[in-house]
């Protein structure tokens, strides 16, 4: 006689079949040279052979002002399948996604001891639009393998408190280093193991978590050194330029984040962002009493579940909150963990809403039909990444302030041999600022357009 399928086997297939499916179309995609692809892979020589040389450069030195040894390792090993193929790095991407939405139901389950609520976060997860320039945009893929980490150690740290076996837990600090050999966010992972013994757990222990902040904290400085060494200047990090321009621009930007989990239409590769240069700016003002209020309430009244998840957004959104001024305010890809939070808390106040009126039954449906609309929104918003061309006219005509996008632009076309486009783009670049680069490219693009003419004069003298 066969044994009935496990309701929660069925749901892991569909958390990782479901993502596979939607994503599938992202195969054929090409790298997108001028968005960090030529650098982490076409022009990434520590990728091309596992050599002393290359494992050392690797796993020793900063590479782009990121220390993210397995990231870089894991091209490695798609070189040595693939080569250049880029069918081979994307279908690594999509299985690693797919493979994440299985895990983070797994972590979930854990978590909340509830199956519907780890559906919900795992789900919506799995299908988010949010998530597409994770997972369609190769150079992203760090994101993905600490996440997968992540996950694996948020795991077996719960086992570990549920049953109390030391090797769970070695497990769970073996997978915090893979997640931080991964990607520098990872450093937060205590501090969701510290949430978790303060609100999820009757019988709090704290003690055993000294190592894994000592082990973050040790990956936090060489990331902050990485970081440092390569991409910020001095006045950067400047308490005038902090706090006179980056923390109050930052305030208004952290309810965008939330509009896009809600709502993400509009979705772009780069973001316009008003800058805003004072905490008494009427908008940044509005912004901080927002989230006083939601803080305050949430501490207040709600459960410690709903406390948890709803520092698990503010945890895992730290890392890209500008205290460290990176070069973007804000991204789509900055939201592949911490928007898991507002997932459960969606599923939380659904369940809640529903007991309120007696439809507990209605949860699931209407669950189903938001996970519906958000795959649809996913599966075109990938077209968008399909090839260079593509991503920069979409990001051009959602930001169409930036010269950096319009200087991509640019390249994208002239790669393609459409002179006068790129043409035009530099020159739309140079209007809205004129940097050294646009400038030698619109001047190059000319020369190129004047040898095709006397090409083709010569050529038609011949006739």
């Amino acid at each position: 006689m066969r044994r009935p399928v496990n309701t929660n086997t069925l749901i892991l297939l569909f958390l990782f079949i479901a993502p596979f499916a939607i994503y599938w179309k992202s195969i054929g995609f090409e790298f997108i040279a001028s968005w960090d692809d030529y650098e982490y892979v076409l022009n990434n020589g520590l990728i091309r052979g596992f050599s002393v040389g290359n494992l050392r450069a690797i796993f020793l030195e900063p590479y782009f002002s990121n220390y993210a040894p397995l990231h870089l390792l894991s091209y490695s090993i798609d070189f040595a399948i693939w080569g250049l193929d880029p069918r081979g790095y994307h279908l690594s991407n999509i299985l690693l996604h797919s493979i994440n939405s299985a895990l983070a139901f797994l972590a979930l389950r854990r978590l909340t001891k509830s199956d519907f609520l780890s559906l919900a976060g795992a789900a919506l997860f799995a299908l988010h639009p949010l998530n597409v320039e994770n997972v369609a945009w190769v150079a992203e893929r760090k994101s993905l393998l600490a996440a997968l980490f992540t996950f694996c150690s948020i795991i077996f740290y719960a086992d570990y408190r549920e049953k109390g076996r030391t090797h769970l837990y070695a497990l769970s600090l073996v997978f915090l280093v893979l997640a931080l050999a991964s990607k520098a966010f990872a450093v937060m992972l205590p501090a969701v193991f510290l949430c978790y013994e303060i609100f999820l757990r009757d019988r709090r222990r704290f003690i055993h978590l000294i190592p894994a902040f000592v082990i973050a904290g040790l990956f936090a400085l060489a990331s902050v050194h990485a970081h440092s060494e390569g991409s910020l200047a001095k006045e950067a990090l400047s308490a005038e330029f902090l706090f006179g321009n980056v923390y109050p621009t930052m305030m208004p930007v952290f309810w965008k984040y939330i509009k896009l989990i809600i709502l993400p239409s509009g979705l772009s590769g780069f973001y316009d962002t008003a800058a805003y240069d004072s905490f008494l700016d009427p908008v940044v003002v509005s912004a901080v009493l927002a989230w006083v209020a939601a803080f305050a309430a949430v501490m207040w009244k709600g459960s410690g579940l709903v406390r948890f998840f709803f520092l698990w957004f503010w945890i895992w959104l730290l890392p890209s909150s500008n205290i460290l001024p990176l070069n973007v305010y804000y991204a789509d890809r900055y939201m592949y963990l911490p928007a898991i939070g507002a997932f459960v808390l969606f599923g939380y106040a659904l369940q809640k809403a529903l007991s309120y009126v007696k439809l507990q039954k209605a949860a699931l449906p209407i669950l189903g039909t938001v996970a519906l609309a958000f795959a649809a929104v996913t599966f075109f918003r990938l077209d968008v990444w399909k090839n260079e061309v593509a991503f920069w006219e979409d990001t051009a005509k959602k930001t169409p302030t930036q010269e950096r996008v319009f200087l991509n632009l640019g390249y994208a076309y002239e790669m393609r041999g459409r002179y006068d486009d790129a043409e035009r783009a530099y020159m739309e670049s140079i209007n809205i600022y004129p940097t050294q680069k646009a400038m030698s490219n619109l001047n190059m693009i000319r020369e190129k357009k004047e040898f095709m003419r006397k090409r083709q004069e010569i050529d038609s003298g011949r006739q």
